[in-house]
């Protein structure tokens, strides 16, 4: 599966790539990188990250929505 990253990167305290991340995939799904949300009881497939709010509006505007 091919994907491209619409946030974060290695800017500011971000360093290789270790940051909250927003990634689209050719399938048209995206990808969440971060903090994992350990509060939040989830099938044991999934897995719960938490992101902060100015990451997701910035990948919202990387897809023109």
């Amino acid at each position: 599966m091919a994907h491209r990253r619409l946030t974060g990167g290695d800017t500011g305290d971000c360093k290789d790539g270790d940051c909250p991340n927003v990634y689209v995939t050719d399938r048209g799904t995206l990808v969440f990188q971060g903090d994992r949300y350990a509060d939040l009881t989830v099938p044991t497939r999934e897995n719960a990250v938490e992101l902060p709010e100015d990451v997701v509006k910035e990948a919202v505007r990387a897809l023109g929505w």
